[in-house]
């Protein structure tokens, strides 16, 4: 390589060197400088030297190492599988059932025992290019089949502190929605989402254009738009089932949120992460005595606030303990139609967890929906206690009990009986693979 770039090298300086020189020293100079280039270019390569080779090609042989070039490394995503399994018990149905929550396939009024696959997830992201992010999610929940939880891209480098997401994802709504089964401290997620935000939370087809503020704290702003599809709730079942706030005439009606989210770090040791959340959109109403639907076409409108309070300790060699507080609200307008007034009802839910050794956790979480209650959702309230052995960062056992309890009525839907439904679960959880990091 030294000896290709002397003859370059040489050709630049000499016009240099030229102009400095008189018109004698330069004719020299110039003899002196071509008769280097010649004998450069006819001399022949020392024994040290080495021309410049292609790679060495990739091989199959056992004892000779293969060679991935780089730029086809990078086009692998990153990859992980998790799974959730179950051993559990249930007194019956529950009213309020997640999709991604435990089904032992109670029916009705009878009890349920035994062990389920409460999930897979497999996960792949990777940076698309210098603007876009991908990530697809796909969960088998209770083994009942593949789906598309999450598939969306995101960018990386528009003006102005935006960011645009498009695809099919989770609504930022509220704090617990946007969260996959394996960020949840408990088993079953709390009432509020299947009661409110739908079976499978607040997600689907769409686009979110969010901001960063310029300010001294975190402090970001989201608008988005679903095209959500749900059915009338079927209330032929033994168990009255909630029915959906939004997904009615989809394809005329979309669904809109918006959100602000703010964090403050108070101090070393303590941080706090607040927000509020508003949607609207259409509710499919539910299903009576022979398939007659109810309040179908009733536009519906949710209002949320959460916060999240933990307190951790910048120096983890003086101890592992940790304490984080969690709470949500919700309140639902439905609009007078179909024959129905309009009315509100809501629900919340509070818990804290604490961590009181390296790989030990505890919780607790008190539910309620049906404050206030309607026509359409009768009160019910759960309390839950957990505890979490956190073998690693991939691996965790957890055992969970529940007691729910139906305690109200409503115009439209029957009393879920028994009224008091207790449940117990050890959930085993662990992940492989590289899986991208969550929000706060």
């Amino acid at each position: 390589m030294a000896m290709k770039l002397a003859p370059l090298l040489l050709a630049i300086a000499l016009p240099v060197a030229a102009q400095q020189l008189d018109a004698g020293t330069s004719e020299d100079l110039q003899k002196e400088l071509e008769k280097a280039i010649r004998a450069d270019s006819t001399a022949t390569p020392a024994q040290g030297d080495k021309a410049p080779s292609a790679p060495p090609a990739a091989t199959s042989s056992g004892t000779e190492p293969q060679t991935l070039l780089r730029g086809a490394q990078s086009l692998n995503p990153d990859l992980s599988v998790i799974l959730d399994g179950v051993f559990g018990y249930e007194r019956r149905a529950p009213q309020f059932l997640s999709g991604d929550d435990p089904d032992l396939g109670a029916q009705g009024t009878s009890h349920a025992l035994g062990f389920m696959v409460q999930e897979v997830e497999l996960a792949f992201s990777a940076i698309v290019d210098p603007y876009f992010k991908g990530e697809v999610y796909l969960t088998i929940p209770n083994l009942s089949g593949l789906e598309v939880e999450e598939a969306f891209a995101t960018t990386t480098s528009l003006p102005w502190n935006l960011q645009l997401k498009a695809g099919s994802f989770r609504s930022a709504f509220g704090r617990q929605n946007g969260q996959h089964l394996h960020l949840q401290d408990f088993t079953r997620r709390p009432l509020i989402n299947a009661a409110f935000l739908g079976a499978d939370g607040m997600r689907g087809p769409g686009a979110q254009v969010s901001w960063l503020a310029p300010l001294p704290f975190f402090l970001t702003l989201a608008a988005e738009a679903f095209s959500l599809r749900n059915d009338p709730a079927d209330e032929s079942q033994v168990q009255p089932l909630p029915v959906a706030s939004f997904g009615a005439d989809a394809s005329t009606r979309p669904t809109v949120a918006v959100e602000a989210k703010a964090f403050f770090p108070v101090s070393e040791a303590w941080s706090l992460t607040s927000g509020l959340s508003f949607a609207s959109g259409r509710s499919p109403g539910l299903l009576l005595v022979d398939g007659i639907p109810t309040g179908a076409g009733r536009d519906s409108q949710l209002y949320g606030v959460d916060v999240y309070l933990k307190w951790k300790p910048a120096n983890v060699s003086l101890g592992y303990e940790s304490l984080a507080f969690q709470a949500e609200a919700i309140l639902r307008h439905l609009d007078a139609g179909d024959g129905i007034v309009g009315e509100w009802d809501g629900g919340a839910y509070a818990q804290i967890v604490a961590q009181f050794a390296r790989r030990w956790f505890v919780g607790l979480r008190g539910d309620i929906v049906g404050v206030p209650s309607s026509s359409v959702l009768a009160r019910t309230g759960r309390l839950g206690a957990s505890l979490t052995f956190q073998a690693s960062e991939f691996a965790r056992l957890r055992a969970y009990l529940e007691a729910e309890r139906a305690s109200g009525t409503s115009v439209l839907l029957p009393q879920a009986q028994p009224e008091w439904a207790p449940a117990a679960f050890l959930q085993l959880e662990f992940s492989m693979g590289a899986h991208g990091a969550h929000p706060y």
